[in-house]
């Protein structure tokens, strides 16, 4: 198992990305002062999102086309579910944002042989999934 979303498994049976993109962000508030530099105020953790673009080559034994309904499908709920990797990596909660599939070398009867896709996560918990698993330690 690459990684775990919720109960959804990334899998070569499933979905498998070639790469995990993070960007994480904090955030500033800026206080002007007379004759000088603005000052900066660190006031919390900003957002983290995660990106993981992958393909899809059934015929081939990597991934399943209809996986990518049943994440749509959570996405629908609108919940954040736990992300974490094989190695056991908490990375929080995330929601599903997007996911963009581009289907490619159509069948006769238009069923892909190739799909691109890249769903976008963004996590919605705070610091506090973090050091209860650091406490647990």
């Amino acid at each position: 198992m690459l990684m775990c979303l919720g109960q959804f498994p990334f899998t070569t049976d499933t979905l498998t990305f070639n790469e995990i993109q993070r960007q994480r962000s904090w955030q500033y508030a800026d206080n002007v002062v007379a004759k000088g530099r603005k000052k900066r105020q660190f006031i919390g953790s900003g957002d983290d999102i995660i990106t993981l673009p992958g393909l899809i080559y059934q015929e081939h034994g990597f991934g399943n086309r209809f996986a990518l309904d049943d994440l749509a499908q959570m996405a629908d709920t609108g919940q954040g579910f736990v992300l974490v990797d094989g190695s056991g990596y908490l990375y929080g909660v995330y929601t599903i944002d997007n996911i963009d599939e581009t289907k490619q070398v159509l069948f006769f009867n238009g069923v892909p042989r190739k799909i691109d896709f890249t769903i976008k996560l963004t996590r919605i918990d705070d610091d506090r999934i973090e050091q209860q698993t650091e406490a647990e330690s």
